[in-house]
């Protein structure tokens, strides 16, 4: 494999990454921020502290969800440091995976870190562009389930949320 094909095989894998990753990390922080107002106006814009028992309920119950799906969307967004690969041998060197790089080679290590890769043949740099995918899959897997979670919960406490703006408005 020619030095400018390795640059493009891992420009894209770099591309790929981010995007999947990242739209994750988006989507997380999206209802980071709708959780984070939602709590705000119930709270403060629509003062569900001052009405019947009923509607202070559902407001809780609405609260609770919403506290739940920020924990959620946080955990998404919290950086993961494992380089483990399922079956992989010890002579395996995740090269594009910075939790490997960053515990493997010191900072002052650059060029040991070059020249192990420099050493990598076509084969081995196939082998890593598949365990890369791999570990997108699995990240990207993790972070989709996670946001999923984060949407469900606000979904529920918007809905109690407006059972709760209900309730207040009937009986005031």
């Amino acid at each position: 494999m020619e030095p400018a094909e390795r640059a493009l095989t891992y420009t894209a894998l770099a591309e790929s990454t981010r995007r999947l990753v990242g739209l994750m990390d988006g989507k997380a922080g999206f209802l980071f921020a709708v959780n984070g107002a939602l709590l705000t106006f119930m709270w403060i814009g629509a003062r569900l502290g001052d009405v019947v028992p009923f509607a202070q309920w559902l407001a809780l119950g609405a609260s609770l969800g919403s506290l739940l799906a920020l924990l959620a969307a946080l955990w998404v967004v919290i950086p993961r440091r494992s380089t483990a690969l399922p079956g992989a041998e010890q002579n395996f060197r995740p090269i594009s995976f910075y939790g490997y790089v960053a515990t493997h080679y010191a900072a002052t290590e650059f060029r040991r870190f070059e020249h192990d890769v420099a050493q990598f043949d076509a084969d081995e740099f196939a082998r890593e562009a598949l365990a890369e995918h791999f570990m997108i899959s699995r990240i990207v897997k993790n972070k989709t389930a996670w946001v999923t979670v984060s949407g469900a919960l606000t979904f529920c406490s918007m809905a109690l949320a407006g059972i709760a703006l209900l309730v207040k408005t009937i009986f005031a």
